[in-house]
């Protein structure tokens, strides 16, 4: 064999990988890009709050709230995501027409988040590159990612530095080097100012450090990524002013709203969201893996789809245990936050993928001649899985909810443009849109608390959280989507200040109230 016909081949490997990961980035961008349009920004609250938060820093305002009344600082949101954003908006700030550019970035994102699992699964599962590219694309391009990267969430940036940051960490845990770990501190850190929650990560790496007994690097570790956190968490502390009570749920500490929750309810309150949560995340999964599916099979299909989560856990506990661990501690973190698991569910979607992808191949390679049997168990939660996405781009699907919050705002919005003044303030149901786009200053009707995940406000509570909020915020007018809000409102006609009702908006459920001092 002549020394050209070795290095043909070896040629043409590196040419492979080289072409897969920007075939994979390019086809993420781009069906990104198609997924996403243009839409109601504040219809889930803190697309809108990102929102609200660029376009102030982009104007000098600083990180602070400038659509509530006094401007308090934005203490409550980790600042990257809305750091980047005010870049594009010095780019382009004619809102709402630079939406096309903000939605650019999260495709961007999921480019980027492909790439990533690509070379996640290639250099620690030794996954080929072929392969692994086309389980990237299937992964990263469901729909519970084309949801998030369409609206203006940080889900799509988080995902698109969780990659690198858990390939640092487990290049750490490795012990391959000599050096301090700051690379995994440092990447763990700016993740955390995107989402708070990826102190999950931090937890999983000085885990299995820990266990290995490596408490230099433990402390290492600790104190970079403290580092990173430092400035946001001294200005958050410091930063005045901070909002009023009543707003504290919805704008303040995410910390303190938890902590709040935890010190009324106790351990009965922690159990008792694990359990609602642990039901809501069992519905997820049916609907993704059993769709059309006999209901007999329901059950099976998910349990199947379990096991080989858990089975793919079992597969990279020597490869890839920082990641294991920090999967296991961000399930552990959604089961206790009181807050609807969806968008922490479909922040990791991809990477609970990758788990149940090695899963199906470990079982596959482990059965010798039964083969037949774990390819044809993977196959009923998979064909499921491809329907619900066949269908989901067919009719793009991730649209719907946004579509019907906006079609359901939509007449309260004008009413607001056509008859109310630019200084006037307002109480209402997604207040982010109507500061973005009837430029009127607003805030919620009533405080957000941890406790009410489990049990909403009675009459009484929601009366006394309204009258809290009318004197806390000096609004003239209060628009309610929600009939719990509307007999809250009416109960308060005959108190200071009173609410009296002046408007039922045609096409939808709003009513409109009228503050009387």
């Amino acid at each position: 064999m002549t020394v050209g016909a070795i290095a043909a081949p070896s040629s043409r490997v590196r040419a492979l990988r080289w072409a897969v990961p920007v075939l994979v980035a390019v086809v993420a961008v781009r069906v990104a890009g198609w997924a996403a349009s243009t839409y109601l920004v504040g219809v889930f609250h803190d697309d809108g709050v990102y929102a609200l938060l660029a376009r102030a820093i982009a104007s000098g305002d600083g990180f602070h709230y400038t659509q509530l009344p006094g401007a308090p600082a934005a203490t409550h949101y980790p600042p990257l995501y809305p750091l980047v954003l005010a870049a594009l908006w010095r780019i382009a700030p004619d809102f709402p027409h630079n939406l096309t550019t903000l939605l650019g970035l999260n495709s961007l994102c999921v480019g980027a988040a492909a790439v990533g699992w690509w070379r996640f699964a290639s250099a620690r599962l030794a996954w080929s590159a072929a392969a692994a590219g086309g389980a990237a694309l299937f992964a990263t391009l469901a729909s519970p990612t084309l949801a998030l990267s369409g609206a203006l969430l940080s889900e799509s940036l988080f995902l698109a530095l969780l990659w690198p940051a858990l390939l640092l960490c487990e290049e750490e845990a490795d012990g391959a080097h000599r050096r301090p770990p700051w690379r995994a501190g440092l990447a763990i850190g700016a993740l955390m100012l995107v989402r708070t929650h990826a102190l999950a990560l931090l937890v999983g790496l000085l885990i299995v450090l820990g266990w290995h007994r490596r408490w230099r690097d433990v402390a290492w570790v600790g104190a970079v990524a403290l580092a990173v956190q430092l400035p946001w968490l001294v200005w958050a502390h410091a930063a005045s002013p901070h909002v009023t009570a009543p707003l504290d749920g919805a704008y303040g500490s995410y910390l303190g709203w938890f902590r709040t929750g935890l010190m009324e309810g106790g351990a009965p309150f922690l159990l008792a969201t694990a359990r609602a949560n642990a039901a809501e995340c069992w519905l997820l999964l049916q609907d993704r893996l059993a769709l059309g599916l006999p209901d007999s099979l329901h059950l099976v299909a998910v349990v199947i789809a379990v096991a080989a989560v858990v089975l793919g856990g079992v597969s990279m506990a020597h490869r890839a245990r920082v990641t294991v661990a920090f999967l296991v501690t961000y399930v552990a973190i959604l089961l206790a936050w009181p807050y609807a698991p969806w968008r922490f569910l479909w922040a990791v979607w991809p990477l609970v993928m990758l788990f149940a992808f090695e899963g199906i191949r470990w079982a596959y390679m482990a059965a010798g001649r039964w083969r037949i049997v774990p390819a044809f168990a993977a196959a009923l939660p998979a064909l499921a899985f491809v329907r619900t996405e066949l269908h989901a781009y067919a009719t793009r699907g991730w649209r719907t909810p946004a579509l019907q919050a906006s079609a359901q705002i939509a007449p309260a919005l004008a009413w607001v443009r056509i008859n109310t003044a630019a200084t006037d303030v307002l109480l209402g149901e997604g207040e982010p849109v109507l500061s973005l786009y009837a430029a009127r200053k607003a805030a919620p009707p009533m405080s957000f608390t941890a406790r009410e995940y489990l049990a909403p406000p009675d009459a009484s509570e929601g009366s006394a959280r309204l009258r809290a909020m009318l004197v806390a915020v000096p609004a003239r007018y209060v628009l309610s989507l929600l009939p719990a809000t509307q007999q809250a409102a009416r109960a308060l006609a005959t108190t200071r200040p009173a609410l009296r009702e002046v408007a039922r908006l045609p096409d939808s459920h709003a009513v409109v109230f009228e503050v009387v001092r």
